[in-house]
């Protein structure tokens, strides 16, 4: 469908922001991205120790006791992370941590290979620093759009004060599903990890002064409306006086609070989700380019292929095949 040209403002590096029908930020976002939890160890290494992480490996560093030091590729700061404290980098970058001001350097697929033949689910025995560390994989070409205002590294320092409902809980069924080898414990990591992420990421998005518009924008019910409604039916020609009065705003307002809240234009957006939905599905549907492109809201083939091309740099169908 065309939209009407006064919501379609352009903004540079775009953001795909996601509710699902029901207006769940965060729900969409992990769809969108296919976050799934992948693998979990606890780390207690003995002497000092450095564990690489290689790029696109998106994690978490939980620390019970001691304290970790992380070395994030091309950020001039390290982070200490101490007792009771998370480190996580969605973003997946390259960085090391140091145990004991680091030593021997050791990859963390080289640690995994001894737990897995050690048949534990401990690296080392140390009792002065331990912490959990969990990973996720996700879909590479929307996550870099997705996550782009996620800053590398997100702290959460007051685990024992205001603690993560079922964090700690989680780590622990994590633990013994692991050790145990009941049947089906890998589904259960998988998922118990994802669930801590979405209690990690809930509790940021509380705290945080600044968070990217798919999680700032649960915070405002007048803006979640118009989420709710464009996500609802996205093939729908909007315009902004239909969603100012979905919001019970004035048009002026509504733009004002909408681009303060979300970063972008109201029809920016609406065309950013438009192709982030194409996009999912052209991967994960058998449905035809044209049957797509009316799905999420374009009068013809031909628009849509214009659009997702200058999107994504390639046609539809050349996109779809390469997957």
């Amino acid at each position: 469908m065309t939209e009407k040209p006064e919501i379609l403002a352009e903004k540079p590096n775009l953001m795909l922001d996601a509710f699902t029908e029901h207006g769940d930020v965060l729900s969409e976002v992990l769809d969108i991205v296919h976050v799934r939890g992948e693998r979990a160890l606890m780390m207690a290494p003995e002497g000092p120790k450095t564990v690489t992480f290689p790029n696109a490996m998106p994690c978490i560093h939980i620390v019970e006791h001691g304290e970790i030091v992380i070395r994030i590729a091309g950020e001039p700061e390290s982070v200490i992370v101490g007792p009771n404290q998370l480190a996580l980098l969605l973003r997946g970058h390259v960085h090391q941590v140091d145990y004991g001001k680091g030593g021997q350097v050791t990859h963390i697929d080289t640690v995994i290979e001894q737990i897995i033949n050690s048949d534990g689910l401990q690296f080392g025995s140390n009792n002065a620093t331990r912490w959990f560390w969990g990973s996720f994989s996700l879909y590479g070409d929307l996550a870099d759009s997705v996550l782009s205002g996620l800053p590398p590294v997100i702290i959460i320092r007051d685990l024992k004060q205001d603690p993560i409902e079922w964090l700690e809980m989680g780590c622990q069924i994590i633990v013994d599903e692991t050790r145990g080898k009941k049947p089906g414990a890998n589904v259960m990591v998988s998922r118990l990890l994802d669930l801590m992420l979405v209690q990690i990421l809930r509790r940021w998005a509380r705290d945080a002064e600044t968070a990217p518009g798919w999680l700032a924008s649960a915070q405002d019910e007048r803006i979640g409306r118009a989420i709710t409604a464009m996500h609802g039916d996205c093939a729908h020609d909007w315009n902004i006086e239909a969603l100012a009065d979905l919001c019970g705003m004035s048009r002026s307002s509504f733009v004002t609070l909408f681009e303060k809240v979300m970063g972008q234009a109201p029809g920016a957006y609406l065309r950013e989700w438009r192709l982030a939905r194409s996009a999912k599905l052209l991967r994960y549907s058998g449905a035809t380019i044209e049957n797509i492109s009316e799905q999420v809201g374009y009068t013809s083939k031909e628009a849509f292929s214009r659009a997702f091309r200058k999107r994504f740099g390639k046609s539809p169908s050349t996109w779809r095949a390469a997957q």
